[in-house]
């Protein structure tokens, strides 16, 4: 959830990393783009080898990279500056996300309801950011892009409306994690537990 910091221009704006909706992919874009990242307490412009540690750096028992609309809006450093995020069908990125989740659980077991349910009532208990609804992310004052509609001119485009600054893609892919292995199968009964779980993300981003 870094602030970036644009060295010639000296422009700031603020990016909501909402795990799963290709954040480290636009995280190397920007920084390709002329952006550093500024700790949001202190200000200081980052050193490259200093990035990871910051964004995985807990408060709250909340990483830095991925904190949501209730932590942030603590931080006074973002005041005044525009904020952007990218939200994803809730489904994609819910099997996007089912690496770590399958260590613990077997998807036959997921797709009843009941254990549905409460695993993931305990998990956005604790505010686990992988598995919060995107919407309690985002802020009333966020600009939204759909992952659904690329990353191409349009986006291009529509970032360079924000930031005032020209933007483009100039780094296409990103070095993959283990995490980034797809684990489930998209059975009806998995898909429909994960549509009646996020249901206000699929109303209010239109999916």
């Amino acid at each position: 959830m870094p602030i970036f910091y644009h060295k010639k221009t000296h422009k700031r704006f603020f990016f909501i990393h909402i795990p799963r909706t290709a954040g480290r992919f636009l995280l190397e874009n920007f920084r390709e783009n002329g952006y550093n990242i500024e700790h949001h307490l202190t200000k200081k412009i980052l050193e490259e080898k200093d990035v990871n540690d910051y964004l995985c750096e807990c408060q709250d028992k909340i990483e830095n990279g991925h904190a949501h609309y209730s932590h942030y809006n603590k931080w006074k450093n973002i005041n005044g500056l525009s904020s952007i995020a990218v939200v994803r069908n809730p489904v994609d990125k819910f099997f996007s996300s089912s690496f770590p989740l399958a260590k613990k659980y077997d998807q036959s077991y997921l797709e009843s309801w009941i254990n549905f349910e409460r695993v993931f009532l305990i998990q956005t208990k604790y505010k686990s950011s992988w598995w919060l609804p995107q919407h309690e992310f985002i802020s009333p004052h966020t600009k939204i892009w759909k992952y659904e509609n690329g990353f191409g001119n349009n986006f291009c485009d529509w970032i360079s409306n924000i930031i005032s600054i020209p933007f483009s893609i100039k780094i296409k892919t990103y070095t993959k994690s283990n995490y980034d292995e797809l684990i489930f199968k998209k059975s009806k009964a998995l898909i429909n537990n994960i549509k009646k779980f996020y249901y206000q993300d699929f109303q209010l981003f239109n999916y």
